[in-house]
């Protein structure tokens, strides 16, 4: 008796995920050709292809094959038997010889069965799901010859944990094969995220789902593992950190369904081979003792193992993560497990790759190798961003260790500071200069140098400027010949301070300088920080096109020299994002941002506050409230910590006061002016300038109008001084705002055209639109009190882009002047009635504090009169525009400000 399930289609899973983009690819396979699915287990082979084959017009005929057919007969049975019930009884005589008293030869049953097929009406489609269970050769053999005789608008799908070994090259080349893999078959983010949205009962954040899918890279049962797991938001972060351990039900599944059926040389190769993050032949001859590691390496990767060739030439491999840690949980033998990190920390130096025999000497415990390895290549380590792994290994040696050795404390000392761990720094430099003076004079003296740059370096980020310009000319005076990367940091120092001090040319000289010295010893980190450098200065000097054409140069450096998972990948996108804000692409700014996110996520949460503050400042751009607020959020917990440069400080509260001058929060604002840093009697750089306008928005939005005005002046006198261009500019947009205020119209109008001037010519707009709908009012004025051509231009570019910019609320918000009304009053959106009976003034201006969701109490108070007087203007509002309440007082006015919306 034959079981109808395992010729009969299977039902869709209820919950299944829908994949439109892999049965897209599904579609487009022609009928002549093989459809081969394979990946380990888990990846929803059968469920695609099910999903495929329930929409297919045409007959499917389905086989589900387990380990019994590998006997020829009853797999040809089986065979013969889908077909004929799925093409509606189409095969008679071949179904027929099936009960001839001896078993036909399955290439004669085979080549019955195609040539009955080929008198169909109609195409068909033989699906053979699990075709790893087949080992047999005559079963094997008995496939391909169906393969390779199938007719026209017959064709074959296989579904398979390994490759199967049917003498697919040919119809590789003909190209007749269309295959689908792991990597294919993976769960990528937008799928991920849909599959959350679908199952969790809450919310899940973009980066968590990321996390998500980086740990899980795709693997579907540990994603619906999650969906099942995990109920609130609370158990999110719990969850992700046993997956990065291994959660005990995908370790239960994969005993089950993997490990439990492979050969005793597989597992011993899967089981020393699993600590490696990728192997070869070489390591896994190493680990294993044995001779064929190309061999088995092949054979398990044949097998769908959860093994990946990482290269063409399939010398690399890699394991699925979860697969790794499942795997490592197998080694039970501890002294086992030391002595394979032993052999594969000497076998990686060998190979060249001090990153993964530093990491097998800390897994082992294996002190000597450890320092040996940091001795020789731990500078080496530290710019190529492997700041975490060594800090990893310094913690595990100890403080006193470090003491005895200024190699290692400079080491701490500089992950320290990149940290923004100064106070941590400064100790661990003091402790080691301390012991060594006493101890050790002659290594104190070789070192001494290397210790003053560090304390520049240290200097610098703490805005302590002229200190660190004294340690940086003392490092220099100190420094041997041969201290060459030393005397490169101490340069750049000195190239910053001078940036810092207001000094531009002087410090893009310096920075030129290090650029050329730090590519003739193939420093590259440093040469193309000096060049990032350069980009910020050209910023800062206005010269937006000179900034983007430095950009483009690190970026090439940097991609040419594979640094792009490295911090200083993760400068050149920030830069990115900045320049692409400014000029108004905000899809190329997050792009910028996420990539940044990317490449410091690795090294933890706290690097990513130039990311968030970017990221926020596109949702606020986008009128994106619920992600501004989330965005806020992360950012005001970033910030707890205050262990962060001014310039990042700087950007984010700029960024946060906006926010808050939006979402109508005044109490922020006046907690963060009450309890901000003062600005600096000389603000001669980007951040204090930035810090200093922080200061008067705050100013502006509490009234405090006269401390914002003599603020101003100050910021401006210095920008003017130094060439600050951009602050320049950006100072005069807001004293533009400001003056408006204040109803000093001429020199409102005199302020924006001094901005004016300065943008022509370059892609200046976020600037300008710092200061919201106001900007419309202000510059039709200037434009009716004439301006040049070129400025005109400009001024109504940014006229309409400040009308198409949302609200956080979603509403319009236009300040209405004598311009904007003129305007209104002259379209077809104003009813007659209202022309005959004018508004004044005032109840114009109530009549958008109603629009832009304003309380009486609130309006009251904006305009500093008692409630009843508002009172009584909007009952004189509601008299001349003929409505009876609130709603259709806003209604109306939604109406009259639509008209001028979207026309400059």
């Amino acid at each position: 008796m034959l079981l109808t399930s395992k010729y009969s289609l299977p039902d869709c899973p209820e919950h299944a995920l829908a994949r439109p983009r892999l049965l897209s690819v599904l579609n487009r396979c022609h009928s002549d050709q093989l459809l081969l699915v394979t990946a380990p287990a888990g990846y929803g082979k059968t469920t695609l292809v099910t999903s495929w084959a329930s929409l297919q017009d045409n007959p499917v005929a389905w086989y589900t094959l387990d380990a019994s057919d590998n006997e020829p007969s009853q797999f040809c049975r089986y065979l013969v038997e889908s077909v004929h019930r799925a093409t509606g009884n189409g095969v008679p005589q071949t179904h027929q010889l099936l009960s001839a008293p001896q078993n036909p030869d399955p290439l004669t049953l085979v080549s019955h069965l195609l040539s009955e097929l080929r008198r169909l009406p109609s195409e068909l489609r033989i699906v053979l799901d699990d075709y790893h269970q087949i080992d047999n050769q005559q079963v094997h053999d008995t496939s391909r010859f169906l393969l390779r005789h199938a007719p026209a608008g017959v064709g074959i799908v296989i579904t398979s944990r390994s490759q199967p070994p049917l003498g697919l090259a040919t119809l590789r080349v003909q190209g007749r094969l269309l295959e689908l893999g792991s990597n294919e078959l993976a769960l990528n983010t937008e799928e991920i995220a849909t599959l959350l949205k679908q199952r969790l009962p809450f919310n899940l954040d973009g980066d968590r789902a990321a996390q998500l899918h980086h740990l899980s890279e795709g693997w579907p049962p540990a994603v619906q593992l999650f969906t099942l797991s995990v109920r609130d938001s609370n158990e999110v972060d719990r969850y992700l950190a046993e997956l990065e351990q291994g959660h005990s039900h995908i370790l239960d599944y994969l005993a089950e369904e993997v490990l439990e059926r492979l050969e005793p040389q597989l597992r011993q190769l899967l089981s020393c081979t699993s600590i490696l993050t990728r192997v070869n032949a070489q390591l896994a001859e190493r680990l294993t003792g044995r001779q064929d590691g190309q061999q088995l390496l092949e054979e398990a990767a044949r097998r769908g193992l959860f093994l990946q060739a990482q290269d063409s030439s399939r010398h690399w491999f890699r394991f699925h993560p979860v697969f790794a840690r499942f795997l490592q949980r197998q080694i039970n033998d501890r002294a086992r497990l030391l002595q394979l990190h032993s052999t594969a920390c000497d076998t990686w130096q060998e190979l060249g790759q001090p990153v993964e025999a530093l990491r097998h000497a800390l897994a082992g415990g294996d002190r000597e190798r450890l320092k040996q390895i940091l001795s020789v290549k731990g500078e080496q380590l530290l710019r190529g961003g492997q700041s975490r792994l060594l800090r990893d290994c310094l913690d595990w040696l100890g403080a006193e260790e470090l003491q005895y050795s200024a190699c290692f404390t400079l080491l701490s000392a500089k992950m320290a500071r990149e940290n923004f761990e100064y106070d941590l720094c400064e100790k661990n430099l003091a402790s080691a200069e301390s012991w060594l003076q006493r101890q050790d004079p002659q290594q104190w003296r070789a070192y001494e140098g290397a210790f003053a740059t560090m304390r520049a370096q240290v200097a610098i980020a703490r805005g302590q400027t002229l200190q660190a310009k004294e340690y940086a000319e003392e490092a220099l005076g100190l420094l041997r010949t041969e201290q060459l990367g030393e005397r490169i940091s101490a340069l750049l120092v000195t190239g910053e301070t001078s940036f810092c001090l207001g000094a531009l040319q002087q410090a893009n000289l310096h920075m030129q300088e290090v650029e050329a010295l730090a590519i003739a010893e193939h420093d590259i980190p440093s040469a193309a920080w000096a060049i990032c450098q350069q980009s910020e200065i050209a910023f800062a000097e206005g010269l937006l096109k000179k900034a983007s054409s430095l950009q483009e140069k690190v970026q090439t450096l940097v991609q040419k020299n594979h640094l792009s998972t490295l911090p200083i990948s993760e400068f050149v996108c920030r830069l990115r994002g900045q320049l692409q804000w400014e000029s108004g692409d905000l899809e190329g700014a997050e792009q910028s941002a996420r990539r940044g996110m990317q490449i410091n996520r690795r090294v933890g949460e706290h690097w990513l506050l130039p990311e968030y503050t970017l990221l926020l400042k596109i949702a606020q751009a986008r009128g994106e409230k619920e992600e501004s607020v989330e965005w806020l959020e992360r950012i005001e917990r970033l910030l707890t910590d205050g262990r962060y440069h001014r310039d990042w400080i700087a950007n984010a509260d700029a960024t946060r006061i906006r926010t808050w001058r939006a979402l109508g929060n005044q109490p922020a604002i006046a907690t963060w002016l009450e309890q901000a840093t003062p600005v600096v009697d000389r603000p001669g750089n980007h951040f204090e300038q930035c810090h200093g306008r922080n200061h008067v928005r705050a100013m502006i939005e509490l009234h405090h109008w006269s401390d914002a005005n003599r603020l101003l002046s100050r910021l401006q006198q210095v920008a003017d001084e130094c060439g600050l261009v951009t602050d320049r500019l950006r100072n005069c947009v807001l004293e533009s705002h400001l003056r408006w205020l204040r109803e000093q119209y001429a020199q409102s109008v005199e302020a924006i055209s001094d901005a004016l001037v300065l943008s022509a010519e370059r892609d200046f707009r976020a600037s300008f639109l710092q200061i919201g709908k106001p900007l419309i009012a202000i510059l039709k004025a200037a434009l009716e009190s004439g301006l040049e051509d070129a400025e005109s231009a400009k001024a109504q570019q940014l006229i309409k882009t400040t009308q198409q910019q949302p609200e956080l609320d979603g509403g319009i918000r236009i300040e209405l002047d004598d311009t904007i009304i003129r305007e209104i009053l002259a379209s077809d959106a104003v009813p007659d009635f209202l022309r005959h009976s004018p508004l004044t003034p005032r109840e114009w201006q109530v009549l958008n504090a109603i629009h832009s969701g304003l309380s009486n109490e609130k309006i009251a108070r904006h305009f500093k009169v008692a409630p009843s007087t508002i009172k009584t203007h909007i009952r004189s509002l509601y008299q001349k525009l003929d409505v009876k309440d609130r709603q259709e007082a806003i209604a109306l006015a939604e109406q009259m400000l639509r008209s001028v919306q979207d026309r400059p």
